[in-house]
Order: structure tokens, then sequence, then C-alpha cells
């Protein structure tokens, strides 16, 4: 075969660039320590690298949630330890309140101490993580509640529903007698008086007929119209007769999870209001037509109207459903036709943050399930005492009860303060309960990214003592060629003639 200058010029070519691109992309290795420069070195290594580093991003997500997560519920773990250990105090303070031996000044004296714990008891309540409220439910940008007044009912006549209102402010607690009987808002004056000094002093005054507001200097008492007062006519708050003590409250302005709000889809003319706790939305169908003199037939359905529990029929329109029920009010001569539907949306108000691909946690809490205080409910015209353990209306009970005197009610509000520290307890039981689940998923991503970040090295970090070794022989073989292209080159049968 002949062989041609043009061939050997290729050839020369061919491995000189061979072995210089070899080099280069060795010396590459050299300075980045990656194997891994370009997507061309390995591409099915950089399709790898590529999932493991999503993976790592989506992991790093997960712990700074998981971070953030630890903050907030840091915080409402101190605060609740505060709030036991102030609660021990009140408890405290109000055996001694209870004693018989006590005068009404050394009450007096014992009031004091607890208006301050209350006072510590509403900032605890209050309490925020980088400026938001830890225990207003998902209303984080505001306070989760507010000091207030309410008005205790005592009595055989009046009742708590009585009273519409209490407003104003007070440094003490009030004590309204009525020195006349009759009708709230009727057409007779009622004589009232009212003492802030726990019944040393009185002011008299007069509701007008038709009003239905006592003024009690710094503050006022709005009863309902047609309320019927009975006369306490003896100085003694403790005999027959209707009296209220106005003292310190805390209403809560967060939101809640109990409840849920009904829409009607349908031409029907009807109320909807659902009651109960509601682990998520459910859809009621009507089935057949109906009105108010016969029974409703209907079907629900918990995932959205995929399926449906049918067969079901109501009395009086109340529709049991998982989590409550539904009852229904029709207008005058209204009724209900087959395919009309109601769709219960439960309330939420759980702030959650994902910390694992298939797990989150609720880093807030619903404040009212806690410290109790008064809540105004979706719907609601008035703010009312929230049921079962109640911690704040208890201290405030209890303080108007101290100001006033009355160790009776100082004992009842004993036995409620020792229930609801059984509440805070509880829940601090499960803020803690959710602090450990943190610590087992911090851990477990610690181990993920660890295991997945050597899996990338191992994949994309160059070994130095392979690389020198690898590129000292790039280096020699590159030097070889070119000096044995060089001599190739060099030669002609010139040279020999």
């Amino acid at each position: 075969m002949r062989v041609t200058n043009s061939m050997i010029y290729d050839s020369v070519i061919q491995y000189t660039n061979a072995a210089l691109e070899r080099y280069y992309a060795l010396a590459e290795q050299n300075s980045s320590m990656r194997k891994l420069n370009t997507p061309s070195d390995d591409p099915n290594g950089t399709g790898l690298v590529l999932g493991l580093r999503d993976s790592l991003r989506a992991l790093s997500q997960y712990q700074e949630n998981i971070d953030t997560a630890t903050g907030w519920l840091t915080v409402a773990d101190s605060a609740l330890q505060q709030t036991s250990d102030l609660v021990t105090n009140i408890l405290e303070l109000a055996e001694q309140g209870a004693t018989e031996t006590l005068s009404a000044e050394q009450r007096l004296l014992v009031a004091q101490n607890v208006r301050g714990d209350f006072e510590q008891l509403l900032g605890l309540a209050n309490s925020e993580y980088s400026g938001q409220s830890i225990f207003a439910g998902l209303n984080i940008d505001s306070a989760a509640y507010e000091m207030a007044l309410s008005a205790d009912v005592y009595g055989d006549t009046l009742s708590d529903a009585s009273v519409v209102a209490v407003s104003g402010d007070s440094e003490s607690a009030v004590l309204l007698q009525f020195t006349g009987s009759g009708t709230v808002g009727g057409t007779d004056d009622i004589g009232y008086r009212y003492s802030t000094d726990g019944g040393e002093t009185w002011t008299e005054a007069v509701l007008a007929a038709g009003s239905t507001t006592f003024e009690l200097g710094s503050c006022s008492v709005s009863l309902a119209s047609g309320a019927a007062v009975t006369a306490t006519l003896a100085s003694d708050a403790s005999v027959s007769g209707d009296y209220l003590v106005v003292r310190p409250a805390a209403v809560y302005l967060g939101n809640a999870n109990d409840g849920a709000t009904v829409t009607h889809y349908g031409a029907g003319d009807v109320d909807a209001e659902a009651s109960g706790s509601f682990s998520g939305t459910v859809l009621v169908r009507i089935d057949a037509d109906a009105t108010a003199s016969n029974a409703a037939v209907y079907s629900y359905s918990t995932d959205n109207g995929a399926s449906w529990v049918t067969g079901n029929t109501a009395d009086d329109f109340v529709f049991a459903i998982p989590g409550g029920s539904l009852e229904l009010t029709l207008a005058s001569g209204a009724s209900l036709s087959a395919g009309e539907q109601f769709v219960v949306t439960p309330y939420d108000a759980d702030l959650d943050l994902a910390i694992s691909p298939t797990g989150s946690v609720t880093v807030n809490s619903v404040g009212k399930d806690i410290f109790g205080g008064l809540y105004q409910a979706p719907g609601e015209d008035t703010a009312t005492a929230v049921e079962g353990a109640n911690l704040l209306e208890s201290v405030g009970r209890l303080i108007g009860a101290l100001e006033t005197n009355d160790t009776d009610v100082i004992g009842q509000c004993l036995e409620e303060i020792r229930e609801a520290l059984a509440t805070v307890e509880k829940a601090a039981a499960t803020i803690g309960a959710r602090e450990s689940r943190l610590e087992y998923a911090s851990a477990a991503i610690t181990t993920q990214s660890d295991n997945q970040t050597s899996a990338a090295s191992s994949i994309e970090d160059a070994d130095i003592t392979t690389l020198m070794v690898e590129l000292e022989a790039a280096e020699t073989v590159y030097k070889s060629v070119v000096e044995t292209s060089t001599n190739i080159m060099a030669l002609s049968l010139v040279n020999y003639l």
C-alpha cells in the first residue's frame, strides 16, 4: 500500500488530538476535582447525579420546614410550661382565698396577685414566633386574645343568656344589684346600685323604662329586652335575688376547627346549619321530593361524589352524616326537590408543614381549646364562654369572687381551674409528641442526605490518587505522540539522495 504525505498528516493530527484531548480532560478533572464536568463526560452518570441533586433539594426543603416547625413548637412548649407553673400559683392563691378565716381586705390583696397572673396568662396565650401568633389558629398575623369584660349572673331569674353585651373597662370587679324588680326594656323604671370596692360603698342609679343598658361608671352591661330581674333587698349579695359581677375576661380572636359552613345547591328556600367535628367535606343529596310533613330520603358522600351512601332518612330534617349532623329549616310552604345538594365544608385552623414526602406536622394551635375564654363562632351574634374546661373564664370568675368576697364561688373556681390545668398539660403533651416527630424526621433526613450526597460524590467526584496516575500517563502518551509525529514528519526520501 502506498502511504502518501496526506495520509501521514491526517494520522499525525488524529493521534495528536486524541492524546491531547485525553490529557486536557484529565487536566480539567484535576482542576475541578470532578469526573463529570460536562454531560458528555458520562450521560448516564449525569442523569443519576441530577436526580440525586433534585432529591437533595427536596430533603433540604423538608429540613428547613422541620427547623421552622421546631421554632414554633419550642415557643409553644415553653409557653405552656410557663402557663402550667402560673396556674399552679393561681391555685395556691385560690386556696388561700377560699379560707374562711380571711377577711374581705385580705381577699382583695389575693385578688391583686391573681389579676397580675391573669395578665401574664393572656400574654402567654398571645405568644408569637417570628412575629406570628402561635395560638390563633390560622389568624397568625394578629393577637390570639384581647382583654375584655364579662358578667357573671347569679340568682333565680336571670341567666347568662340574659347578658347581651359588656363594654368599657374597669380596674376592679363591679358588683351590680337590683333595688327593684321589673322587666328590662319594659314600661317601668328599675332601680339598681353598683359597687367597685366589693360592696363597701355603693352608687345608686335607675334604668329608665324602655332601656336595656345599665351604666356602671367606666363600664356598662346590656341585658336582653324582656329579661325579668328580681330585687336583691339585702346588702349581702349572697341572699335571694338577682345580681351580676362584672370582671376581667379574654376574647379569642383566632379561628377554630369545630363547626362547618354549608353551601346549598338548589331552588328550595331553606336555612342549613351543620354541627359536629368533620374530618373532611361531606356532600348531602336529596333523593326524593320532600316537605316539612314527611321524612326526607337522602344520600351522602365523603369522597366528593365518587361514591354515595344511599337509603338514609331524616326525620324533622336533621340529617345524620359522618362527624355530626346537618339540620335544615324550610321556609313556610317550601319544599325540597330530588337532586338538591348541600356541601358541608369543615373549618380548618391547622397550619401544616411538610416534613417528609408522606408526612406533615401541625405547628400552630387553637388557643380557645387550651386557654378557653370567650369566643364568637362564625354566624353567631355574640361571644360566649367556650364550653368545657375554660382557664381564662375560671380565673376571671375567681378575680370577681375574690373582689366581691364570695367564698362559695371561689371554691367553685378552684375546682374549675384544676380541671383547666389538666387541659393545659394535655396540650403540652401533644406539643411534645409533635417535637418528638420532628426529631425523628430530622434524623431520617440527615441519614438520607448523607447517603445521597455520598452516592452523588461517588459518581461525579474524582479519585485523586487514580487521577494523578492517569494524568501522568496521559502526559507521557501525549509527549510520546508529539515526539514520534515530529520524527515521522521530518523523514523524507530527499534525505537519502
